[in-house]
């Protein structure tokens, strides 16, 4: 079964199973409809956002590749799950080149990539709309491949699922509320200053990020 075939089942699978105890609030996303192929370059809080992001995307029709770290690819445990849905593996200590290689092959046949420009997990409770340290490969695979970037920003996902946690917390009393909000407008990136585009596309990201406790 093709990846994306994978996604789609996964992504129904993961709303059902998780709905008596997340309720999604997904908004935005007006240019998602329009485009078949790009960057979605989105926050990352929690390992929930894996399972928010597809259920998220999938809302829009999108089932786009991963770029996951490969100590997840290679996993006893969730390698099977990675292969399934087609992720790109990522060697963060020897450097990106061979998945960026790979991920803008993927672009440029016409398959979109989600990318987390922040690399690890984000959560500062004294700070929750603040983002954490970036790499350019958002920008370096938007430009190489002449594809734009879609800003999305999940909240909530950290309170499912506790950065460093090894099982979400769900409970049908206390329901969790997942806040996926997607940009109405593409981002459309030129040139090599790859560190300031990344910035420009995390500054939407941040300006996107809808806490649960600000509804």
């Amino acid at each position: 079964m093709r990846p994306e075939r994978n996604l789609v089942w996964l992504a129904r699978i993961a709303r059902v199973f998780t709905a008596p105890f997340v309720r999604y609030d997904i908004r935005g996303g007006r240019c998602a409809t329009e485009l078949s192929v790009g960057v979605i370059a989105v926050n990352h809080r929690s390992m929930f956002d894996v399972v928010a992001g597809l259920v998220c995307l999938h809302h829009f029709g999108h089932h786009p590749r991963l770029l996951i770290e490969r100590k997840y690819v290679e996993g006893k445990w969730t390698a099977p799950f990675a292969r399934a849905i087609g992720a790109i593996p990522v060697d963060r200590v020897k450097g990106g080149g061979t998945s960026v290689e790979a991920a803008l092959s993927a672009l440029r046949n016409g398959i979109p990539i989600v990318v987390l420009p922040e690399g690890k997990l984000h959560h500062d409770l004294h700070d929750p709309r603040s983002v954490g340290p970036t790499r350019t490969g958002v920008s370096r695979l938007a430009v190489g491949a002449q594809v734009p970037v879609v800003a999305a920003a999940l909240g909530g996902t950290a309170d499912v699922m506790p950065p460093h946690a090894r099982l979400p917390r769900l409970n049908p009393f206390r329901r969790k509320h997942v806040i996926c909000n997607v940009a109405d407008e593409p981002i459309w990136l030129i040139g090599d200053d790859h560190r300031a585009n990344t910035d420009r596309v995390m500054a939407d990201v941040q300006r996107l990020l809808i806490l649960p406790s600000e509804t």
